[in-house]
């Protein structure tokens, strides 16, 4: 093959890997699939993520690409055709022509496939079981009554605008944070609208577009989403049964990174506690190389024994942030998040903070404060972690019956369960799960290597009957995955392989 042949297929490849990431887990709404397929793309388009004037994939790589039928994607396009999007143009191929208004966004801006889907759900309810988000199932952690005027006549400063948050509540984070191994003062807390903001702080603070960040991998999805959208290059560094390994973090350190990101007291996806013999090795590592760290410890309290203290706690008055949710350990809808970090940083936090939103939900500060004081807080915490440990038992003994040859490693606690399938199917069958009416999350949202074909993250913090009907559809998608023979993987890897032989019809990556 000439030199301009293969240059015309690698970029024929890159282009189809390219619409496949783009329009995601796509397949999970109402209607026929072809205009499901049709909308997605069409959305695609209209933001500005396929460019004016792209070359799309033939309606034969899409439909192996996505796991459909070729007349799915002929319809597809047709749609798209008579929507004005997509053009067809003889003897050359199919082009995206846009639409009026389109906005075109940097690379990852408009967020993972994972936010994508939680937009689409949350504005059109579905049926879909929805494994693929790891958050508390309902508010049952906070206390009856909520917030009354009187409480609210009572709040310092009376506007309700601040940037640092709530006294009480920071002064009660500090206290948490001590109790897990890190003494910290009132001063070097500020509360934030989730910890994906304190990540997107981070992100304003310390990175410029161009430079390097050094992330676990896999990682936390809103993480990737955050550095990628300010404009930074990613270099991941594997986990292990301890967490991040220090050889490799000391070999990613000599790409001069502006920012390191770590998760340590509970690692998501894989749900692993960085071993406490790494802790101050790698404090000493940051501290040598002269790169701030910031160390989410966003799960911890959902431990499921007592875990080390952070990092942080082995370089006091390095620059460490370490951020942390209320919402992972509270309930989602509460959207409060938290930054530790030495006084001159932490001012930085909250003057980046307060162009953000001037400050986080009052509310739900006196909602949280009043949960972290309550004298019953310990106890329902044990109980919050029982139930959900009991949720990792029911799905795992659901799997390990319908499901024999996927594996997994006892996680440490958390919200969800790092899967391995027996085939690097993960995307296709995650497209074929959701067909069936259940959601997962593969590596594509949650790695900055892609990496991990075989991989697939399920919730066990939904109430059992989910579970149930989750792994039920799970089955039913899988006892079909046959017809996804042939459609596997698009890379030129020895592992894309079934029972021994190459996918036939299959253009190799680079």
């Amino acid at each position: 093959m000439s030199d301009r042949a293969t240059s015309a297929k690698v970029a024929r490849n890159i282009a189809l890997r390219s619409l496949a990431e783009e329009i995601g887990d796509w397949s999970g709404g109402a209607g026929p699939l072809y205009r499901q397929l049709a909308t997605a793309i069409g959305r695609a388009v209209e933001r500005g993520a396929i460019a004016n004037g792209s070359r799309l994939p033939a309606e034969r790589s899409l439909a192996v690409a996505v796991c459909v039928s070729r007349g799915t994607a002929v319809a597809a396009y047709d749609q798209l055709v008579g929507d004005g999007l997509i053009e067809r143009r003889h003897g050359s191929g199919t082009y995206a022509i846009g639409a009026a208004g389109a906005l075109a966004l940097p690379a990852g801006r408009e967020g993972s496939v994972l936010v994508a889907r939680l937009v689409d759900h949350s504005a059109s309810p579905s049926d879909v079981v929805d494994l693929s988000i790891s958050v508390l199932h309902g508010a049952g952690a906070l206390p009856p009554g909520g917030v009354t005027t009187a409480d609210l006549a009572e709040v310092v400063p009376d506007t309700g605008y601040s940037p640092w948050g709530l006294t009480g509540l920071r002064a009660a984070v500090a206290a948490l944070l001590a109790s897990w191994g890190l003494p910290t003062r009132l001063e070097q807390i500020v509360i934030t609208t989730g910890a994906q903001q304190a990540i997107s702080i981070a992100a304003s603070c310390w990175v410029r577009p161009g430079d390097v960040v050094v992330v676990d991998d896999p990682t936390y999805p809103g993480a990737i989403s955050a550095f990628v959208a300010a404009g930074a290059t990613l270099v991941g560094v594997p986990v292990d049964d301890g967490g991040v390994r220090v050889d490799s973090l000391r070999s990613a350190l000599a790409s001069r990174p502006a920012l390191v990101y770590l998760q340590s007291i509970l690692h998501s996806p894989t749900g692993v506690v960085l071993a406490e013999r790494r802790r101050a090795p790698i404090a000493a590592l940051l501290a040598e190389a002269r790169v701030p760290l910031l160390e989410d410890i966003a799960l911890a309290g959902l431990t499921w024994s007592p875990a080390p203290p952070p990092i942080a706690a082995h370089a006091p008055g390095q620059p460490i942030a370490v951020v942390g949710s209320l919402s992972k350990l509270l309930w989602g809808g509460l959207r409060l998040g938290f930054v530790r970090a030495p006084e001159p940083v932490a001012l930085r936090f909250a003057r980046v903070k307060a162009t953000h939103d001037l400050g986080s939900s009052i509310v739900s500060q006196l909602l949280a404060e009043r949960v972290l004081r309550s004298p019953a807080w310990p106890r329902r915490a044990i109980v919050r972690n029982g139930s959900l440990r009991s949720g990792y038992e029911l799905l795992t003994a659901l799997l390990g019956a319908r499901l024999p040859s996927w594996s997994w490693v006892e996680p440490s606690g958390g919200l969800s369960l790092w899967v391995q399938l027996p085939l690097p199917i993960a995307r296709p069958f995650a497209e074929t799960a959701l067909r069936h009416g259940v959601a997962v999350a593969t590596a594509d949202a949650l790695s900055s290597t892609q990496d991990h074909p075989d991989r697939i993250r399920l919730s066990f913090a939904r109430p059992d009957a989910d579970l149930r009907l989750g792994v039920d559809r799970l089955a039913a998608a899988w006892s079909s995955r046959e017809r996804l023979t042939g459609t596997i993987a698009c890379r030129n890897d020895a592992r894309y392989v079934t029972r021994g032989s190459p996918i036939a019809g299959m253009e190799p990556l680079p």
